[in-house]
C-alpha cells in the first residue's frame, strides 16, 4: 500500500479497526466451520481455531501497520516525550536553542547577501553568456580597453553577440533652486538593450545618437524622473541644460533597470563616437575608462572566447607595434573575458566570504554547546536506556528516540533563527554599498533551505553521537567514574568539546583585538595637516578645459577669499595626496633604466593656498605664485621625503624632473619643499609631487575652505561666492574634512564591528556553555562531594576534582585557539587593508583575559558544590 494511501487511512482509523475485527472473526469462523465438518464440537472447534490464528491483538496490530502510517503516532509519542525531557532542564535547553538560533540566524543572514550578490542568476536574458572583457599584461596589472581596441574587437572577433561599453562621469544640470550635480554614465547604445534596461517612457538611446554632429539628447533613470520632474508623464521632448549644454529628454527607464557594474547613476547620455575617441593617432583615443561587455554567441565557451580575443590582440599589436612597445614582448599582452556575474560580485567577495568563515566559526560553537546539551541530557538517561533495553527496546528504537529529541531542537533552534535572521538581513539590507545592490537581499526559497538544511544538519550531526553511544546500555558499567582523580570516557568526550570551543572562540576574539588595534594605529598614523574646521566641496568646471578651466576656479578662490568669514580657501584634485603612482625622471641623472622604473611619486594638482588651508609647512623655496600660468615655465613643489630621497646633500630648489604620463607629461622645476603628508592608510612618508593648477587643468576639483579662528563655515555664502562668478556652477558632496576622513575608515571600522560582534557573540556562547554545564554536572556531583569532604578532603581538592581537567583542556583550546588565529590573520590582511601584523602580545592578552573568564565560569559552579552541608546530604541519602 502507497504511503499516500496509509496516512489517508489515518482519518478513517475507526472504520478501519472495525474492518480489522470484521476480517479477523471471519478468518476465525472459516476456521471453526472446518473443524466442525471434521467433527469436532463448538468447544474445541472454537479452541483450536483460535490456537490456530495466533494472538488475535498482534493480529490485529500488523494489519493496522500495514495500512495505516503507524510511525506518525510512535514520532508524536517520541516528540511528547522529549518535549517532558526538555523541560526538566529548562535552563540548559534555553542555552542550547538560544545558540543554535543565534548560530543559524546570522549564518542565514549571510548566506542571503552572498546569494544575492555571487550565485542568484542576473535578472536579464541570456545573462549566463554575458561577460566582461578585460586587459591586462602577463607580468602584472590589469587595465581597460581603449575605444578604437573595442570597435577593433567587434570587427574581428568571432566569438561575441554584442560587445558593448560605458564609463560613468559627473554632470550638472540647471533648474531649481539651484544647480544639481548628477551621476551620469555615457553609454554605448548596445549597453543598455544587452543587461535588460527598459523604457517606462519614450525610448533607450541609438547609434544614431552617438554619432557626430547628432542633437544632444539625455536619458533618465525613475527615480531621478519622479524626484526632480515629479514623475511628470509629459517629460519626453523636454530641454534640460547639462553640463552647459541643452539635451532633449528622449526617455526614462523602468524602475527594474539596472547598470550592474557601476552604482548610483541618474542619467544616461550617448558615448560620442567621434574622431577624438575612435582614431588611434588622436588625445584621448588611448585613454583606459570605459567598461566594456559582450555577450558570447550560443555554443561558445568562455575558453574559446578567450583563444579569440588572443588572436585580436596579437593582431593589433602586430599592426601597431608603437602602441604597445611599453608592454614588452607580445606575448605580455592579453585580452581576456571574465563572467559579468562574476565581475559584479568580485570586490565584495572576500570580505562576504571572510563574515561567512566567522559566522560559521560562530556556528561551530553553538554546535559544541548543543553537542554537550545532549551528551549530559544522554549520560543522566542511562538508567532510563538501561530500563527500557531490558524491557525489550532495541538498539534503534532508542536510537529513534533521540533522533526525535534532535528533531525537536533543531526545529525550535531552525525557527528561532529564521525570526532573528530577517532582522540581520534587514540591518545588512541598509548597509550594503550600491555596487553590491544587484538584486534584493531577502530570504529567498534558496536562503530558506538553506536554513532547514543548516538546522536539521547541524542539530542532527550534534545528536548523532551521544545517541548511537548512549543508546547502549552495556556501556554503563565502563563509564563509571575514575577515583583515581582522573578522567571518564565520557568526561574526556566532555573536556575535548570544551577545548574545541575555547580554540574557535579565541580565533574570532584574537581577529576582532586586532582588527580594532589596527583601526586605532591607521587613525593614529595620519599627521601633517590639520583637518579641523576644514570644509570640502566639489565641483566640476564649467570651462571648456585647459588655461580657461584654470582661470575659472582662480576667479572662483578669488570670490571666495573676499569672504570676511574665510581665512584661506584653495581648490585641489584630491582632498590629501594619494599613493605613489606616477612615474618621474629625474633631468642630468644618469641613472639606469631599472632605476628609472622604481621612480614615482604621488601627484596633486592645487592652488598655492592649498597648504595654508591644510597647515602644511613649507621648509624651503615658495608656493606657487599667480605667475605660474600655463604660458610660463612648468614648476612643482616636492616635499621634505621626496628631496631626501633624490637630492641627498643637495639644494632641491632649482632641480628639473619630469613627470606627469600622456597631454600632462611636463619637464618641471622644484620651486619648494613642504612638509610629509600622511593621509590614511600610509604607515609610512613618501614622495608627494604638487603642480599648480594653473599650468594643469583638470575638470572635477575639490575646493577646500578653513575659515578664520572661532568662526563657522558658512556653506551658503560660499556657493553664492562662486555663483557670482559662474550662475550654472553645482556644488556638491559638501561635507567636513574630519567626516571624510571618518568616512575613509568606513570599511575596517564595518568590518571590526561585525567580527567583533559575531567575536563578543561566540565568547558570550562559549562561556554561557562551559558555565552551564559545569553547573549541571557539579549538581549531579553533590552527594560524591559530600561523601569526599566527610572522608577529609579539602576545599581545594574538591575545586581540582571539578575545575581541573577543564582549566587544564581550555589552556589546550587557548594553544590551538592561537595557532589558527595565526594562520586567519594571513588571510584577514589579505581582505582589509592596513591591518597590523598580529603579534604575541595581542594573541598573549586576548587569550589572558579569555582564561581568567573560564576559570570563574568554571570556579564558580564548583564553590556553589562546595557550600551544600556533607552531613544534610549525607542523611538525606
Amino acid at each position: 500500500m502507497s504511503m499516500l494511501r496509509r496516512l489517508l487511512n489515518r482519518r478513517r482509523e475507526q472504520a478501519l479497526a472495525e474492518e480489522f475485527d470484521e476480517e479477523i472473526e471471519f478468518h476465525l469462523q472459516q476456521r471453526i466451520e472446518r473443524n466442525l465438518r471434521q467433527g469436532m464440537d463448538e468447544t474445541a472447534a472454537r479452541a483450536e481455531a483460535r490456537r490456530h490464528f495466533g494472538n488475535v491483538h498482534l493480529a490485529r496490530e500488523d494489519m493496522r501497520q500495514a495500512r495505516v502510517a503507524s510511525w506518525v503516532d510512535d514520532f508524536l509519542s517520541d516528540v511528547r516525550y522529549a518535549v517532558r525531557v526538555f523541560a526538566r532542564q529548562p535552563v540548559l535547553t534555553g542555552i542550547a536553542v538560544l545558540t543554535l538560533a543565534l548560530g543559524i540566524g546570522a549564518n542565514a543572514a549571510i548566506y542571503s547577501v552572498l546569494n544575492a550578490v555571487l550565485f542568484r542568476p542576473l535578472p536579464f536574458a541570456d545573462a549566463d553568456r554575458a561577460v566582461l572583457l578585460n586587459e591586462r599584461l602577463r607580468s602584472g596589472g590589469g587595465m581597460s580597453p581603449t575605444i578604437p581596441e573595442i570597435l577593433d574587437i567587434r570587427a574581428r572577433s568571432q566569438s561575441f553577440d554584442v560587445v558593448t561599453f560605458f564609463d560613468t562621469r559627473d554632470a550638472q544640470i540647471d533648474g531649481g533652486s539651484e544647480p544639481a550635480h548628477v551621476q551620469t554614465a555615457r553609454v554605448d547604445a548596445a549597453y543598455l538593450p544587452l543587461v535588460g534596461a527598459r523604457p517606462a517612457l519614450g525610448r533607450l538611446l541609438t547609434e544614431a545618437d552617438s554619432a557626430e554632429g547628432s542633437p544632444r539628447v539625455v536619458l533618465l533613470s525613475d527615480g531621478f524622473w519622479r524626484r526632480n520632474f515629479g514623475a511628470a508623464p509629459d517629460i519626453v521632448g523636454r530641454t534640460i541644460t547639462v553640463n552647459g549644454a541643452s539635451h532633449q529628454i528622449a526617455g526614462v527607464l523602468s524602475p527594474d533597470s539596472h547598470m550592474f557594474l557601476s552604482g548610483g547613476q541618474e542619467m544616461y547620455v550617448p558615448y560620442p563616437l567621434v574622431p577624438t575617441y575612435t582614431q588611434r593617432t588622436a588625445e584621448f583615443a588611448n585613454v583606459r575608462r570605459v567598461m566594456t561587455v559582450g555577450r558570447l554567441k550560443r555554443g561558445v565557451s568562455f575558453e574559446a572566447a578567450s583563444a579569440d580575443l588572443a588572436s585580436v590582440a596579437a593582431g593589433l599589436i602586430a599592426e601597431h607595434p608603437h602602441l604597445y612597445k611599453e608592454f614588452g614582448d607580445a606575448g605580455n599582452f592579453v585580452i581576456d573575458v571574465q563572467p559579468l556575474r562574476e565581475a559584479i560580485g568580485e570586490s565584495g567577495q572576500r570580505p562576504l566570504f571572510l563574515l561567512f568563515g566567522a559566522v560559521i566559526v560562530v556556528l561551530l560553537i553553538a554546535c559544541v554547546n548543543a553537542a554537550q546539551f545532549l551528551m549530559s541530557h544522554a549520560i543522566e538517561r542511562e538508567p532510563e536506556v538501561a530500563l527500557r533495553s531490558a524491557l525489550g527496546a532495541g538498539r534503534a528504537r532508542l536510537v529513534r528516540q533521540f533522533l526525535s529529541e534532535t528533531l525537536l531542537l533543531a526545529v525550535s533552534a531552525g525557527a528561532l533563527g529564521l525570526a532573528l535572521a530577517l532582522g540581520l538581513v534587514a540591518l545588512l539590507r541598509s548597509g550594503l554599498p550600491p555596487m553590491l545592490m544587484v538584486g534584493e537581499v531577502d530570504l529567498d526559497l534558496r536562503v530558506l533551505g538553506f536554513v532547514a538544511a543548516l538546522a536539521l544538519g547541524t542539530t542532527l550531526v550534534c545528536g548523532l553521537v551521544p545517541s548511537l553511544r548512549y543508546s547502549r546500555p552495556q556501556l554503563g558499567p565502563s563509564l563509571r567514574l575514575d577515583t583515581r582523580g582522573g578522567t571518564t570516557r565520557r568526561s574526556r568526550a566532555r573536556h575535548v568539546l570544551v577545548a574545541i570551543e575555547v580554540a574557535l572562540s579565541v580565533v574570532l576574539l584574537v581577529q576582532a583585538v586586532l582588527l580594532t588595534r589596527s583601526l586605532g594605529a591607521l587613525q593614529r598614523d595620519q599627521s601633517g595637516f590639520s583637518a579641523e574646521s576644514v570644509m570640502s566641496m566639489r565641483i566640476r568646471g564649467m570651462a571648456g578645459g585647459g588655461p580657461a578651466l584654470g582661470m575659472l576656479y582662480q576667479r572662483y578662490l578669488e570670490s571666495i577669499g573676499g569672504l570676511a568669514d574665510i581665512a584661506h580657501a584653495a581648490v585641489s584634485s584630491s582632498v590629501l595626496p594619494g599613493r605613489p603612482s606616477t612615474p618621474f625622471t629625474l633631468v642630468g641623472r644618469s641613472d639606469t633604466v631599472a632605476a628609472q622604473s622604481r621612480q614615482s611619486t604621488s601627484y596633486q594638482i592645487v592652488s598655492a593656498d592649498y597648504f595654508d588651508v591644510l597647515g602644511i609647512p613649507l621648509r624651503q623655496g615658495r608656493t606657487f605664485a599667480p605667475t605660474d600660468t600655463a604660458s610660463a615655465a612648468p614648476v612643482a613643489i616636492v616635499n621634505e621625503e621626496m628631496a631626501r630621497l633624490h637630492w641627498t646633500g643637495e639644494n632641491p630648489i632649482g632641480q628639473r624632473l619630469v613627470a606627469g604620463s600622456g597631454p600632462r607629461e611636463a619637464t618641471m622645476t622644484v620651486v619648494g619643499v613642504v612638509g610629509n603628508v600622511r593621509p590614511p592608510f600610509q604607515t609610512g612618508d613618501v614622495p608627494q609631487l604638487y603642480v599648480s593648477y594653473l599650468q594643469q587643468a583638470e575638470p572635477s576639483m575639490f575646493v577646500l575652505v578653513r575659515p578664520r579662528p572661532d568662526r563657522p563655515v558658512m556653506v551658503d555664502m560660499i556657493k553664492r561666492a562662486i555663483w557670482s562668478v559662474e550662475p550654472r556652477q553645482a556644488v556638491f558632496d559638501i561635507r567636513a574634512l574630519d567626516e571624510m576622513l571618518a568616512q575613509a575608515f568606513q570599511g575596517q571600522r564595518i568590518m571590526a564591528t561585525i567580527i567583533g560582534s559575531f567575536a563578543a557573540l561566540a565568547f558570550v556562547m562559549s562561556i554561557a556553555g562551559i558555565f552551564a554545564v559545569i553547573s549541571y554536572l557539579t549538581s549531579r556531583r553533590l552527594k560524591e562531594i559530600a561523601l569526599r569532604r566527610a572522608i577529609g578532603a579539602q576545599a581545594p581538592d574538591v575545586l581540582r576534582l571539578l575545575a581541573g581537567h577543564t582549566l587544564l583542556w581550555t589552556l589546550i583550546g587557548l594553544a590551538a585557539g592561537a595557532g589558527v588565529a595565526t594562520l586567519a590573520s594571513g588571510m584577514l590582511s589579505a581582505t582589509v587593508r592596513g591591518l597590523l601584523p598580529l603579534d604575541l602580545a595581542t594573541v598573549a592578552y586576548t587569550s589572558g583575559a579569555y582564561l581568567i573568564v573560564v576559570a570563574a565560569a568554571t570556579v564558580i559552579p564548583a564553590l556553589q558544590g562546595l557550600r551544600v552541608d556533607p552531613a544534610s546530604m549525607l542523611r538525606a541519602e
